[in-house]
């Protein structure tokens, strides 16, 4: 079976074959250079199997291993814990530990603009409904004035609505604009009550959370490996507002999918997951800001889009502590950087900045046709050695303080569950005294009273 896109390839031929034929005979000797020109301007990335491949020769890649090498020794000197280079939809290189899960941050906003595209487009989300016509409202109210901004003023953050909002950094203070000072869609403003309330106006729209739709209409047509729905978690501040913030983990391989997507212009194994307008129309420069970073400075519709790698056409989603995901579609590339946000690991601009020049300065060629592949390979983060006595759950679950945090143990479709570093991180045991923490990696000693019910938690 053909793919949708080598059937459109084959349309596409077929025509100017017919084209052809109508050409006086005397031009007939340059059909064989027109089918070249024809075949080598469409051929298209393809995206992973069940399982990432990865270049067995990087020369056939088009990087150059001397100076994928210099690049490799400068990512090493940071405080990255997963790096990808991903070219043609094959692994050229992975640094760290790409199939663990850590925090996404703000990586976050760029992945629901993926299920606006799907629910917009098929009827269930107008995005030119106004807020007041929805609902929509706050700690507050909202003014007439702010419940005219519509929802695709929302997506652009250009709503004109300046509420405070949960997981907000604490410089926007300083910068937030007046309530009520501009109409909507007259001004960007890095905003995020926009992004927090299209989380409620999807889940309501919609009747289903943001982490069930993430997996049913994205993780699982991409074959993430890794993704699952307890890796969402809604973070409130009601002081502030009733609207959560949607945090979600996800690992370095799997987001790689997510870029794939959008480089694929929505297509993925002959289905048309997102329209190509909607990509399109996501990733186009709409603010031309002004602020942000060196590599930043323009906003589409949840995704930042690059003026200074603009000839590369290059957008990104971007997360608190350095965590990119940058496509480069003219060079069919994607780069994924995760830091371990659970220990506050980070990576300032300038570093991504470096390191990504240095990745695309070891780029010399283009990447060969059918290249020798193996199938990239990772190690499963559970220690082999658990507890196999079968443990009380009910005797571990409660509240508790770790490190004066507030901390809260529960069971989940029979699992034990730490909600701790604002997600849902399970327990393995290795002991009745001690477990195994998914993700964040560390080992929970719990100190048990003489009827066996925990009093205590602490990590190593």
């Amino acid at each position: 079976m053909i793919s949708g896109k080598q059937a459109i390839l084959n349309i596409r031929i077929t025509k100017r074959l017919v084209s052809i034929r109508e050409m006086n005979l005397k031009h007939l000797h340059i059909i064989p250079i027109l089918l070249i020109l024809i075949l080598s301007t469409n051929v298209y990335s393809q995206n992973p199997k069940e399982n990432w491949e990865k270049y067995k020769q990087i020369e056939q890649s088009g990087f150059s291993i001397e100076n994928l090498a210099i690049a490799k020794a400068y990512y090493d000197s940071l405080n990255s814990s997963a790096f990808l280079i991903i070219q043609n939809g094959k692994v050229v290189a992975d640094w760290g530990d790409i199939n663990r899960r850590f925090i996404l941050h703000s990586v976050r906003k760029s992945i629901l603009n993926s299920l606006y595209g799907i629910y917009s487009e098929n009827g269930t989300i107008e995005l030119n409904y106004t807020i007041g016509e929805i609902g929509i409202t706050d700690k507050d109210s909202l003014s007439d004035l702010e419940k005219s901004a519509k929802i695709i003023h929302l997506l652009k953050a250009r709503s004109g609505i300046y509420h405070k909002a949960a997981a907000e950094p604490p410089w926007v203070d300083d910068y937030r604009p007046e309530r009520n000072s501009v109409k909507p869609d007259s001004l960007w403003f890095y905003n995020n009550w926009d992004f927090n309330v299209l989380g409620t106006i999807f889940e309501q729209s919609t009747q289903t959370s943001i982490y069930e739709a993430l997996y049913n209409d994205i993780a699982t047509p991409l074959q993430m490996q890794d993704y699952r729905i307890i890796d969402g978690e809604y973070y409130y501040e009601l002081e502030y507002s009733n609207h959560p913030a949607y945090h979600l983990k996800m690992s370095a391989r799997d987001l790689a999918r997510y870029g794939q997507l959008f480089l694929q212009e929505g297509l993925w194994n002959d289905k048309q997951i997102l329209s190509k307008n909607w990509v399109d129309s996501s990733t186009y420069p709409v603010s031309k800001h002004g602020g942000g970073g060196k590599i930043g400075r323009w906003y589409g519709w949840l995704w930042n889009v690059s003026e200074y790698y603009q000839d590369y056409k290059m957008y990104y989603a971007a997360g608190a502590g350095g965590q990119f995901l940058a496509i480069f579609p003219t060079e069919d590339l994607i780069l994924v950087n995760l830091c371990n946000r659970y220990q506050r690991d980070k990576l300032y601009d300038k570093e991504i900045v470096k390191l990504f020049d240095l990745i695309l300065a070891s780029k010399m060629n283009k990447p060969i046709d059918n290249p020798a592949l193996i199938t990239l390979k990772t190690s499963s983060r559970i220690p082999e050695k658990l507890y196999q006595q079968k443990i009380n759950h009910s005797k571990y679950i409660g509240d508790f303080t770790i490190d004066g945090r507030k901390a809260l143990i529960i069971e989940l479709n029979g699992d034990l569950i730490l909600k701790d570093y604002f997600m849902k991180l399970k327990l393995f045991p290795i002991s009745p005294n001690r477990f195994f923490v998914e993700d964040i990696e560390k080992y929970l000693n719990v100190v048990l009273d003489k009827k066996g019910f925990a009093t205590k938690l602490s990590y190593d």
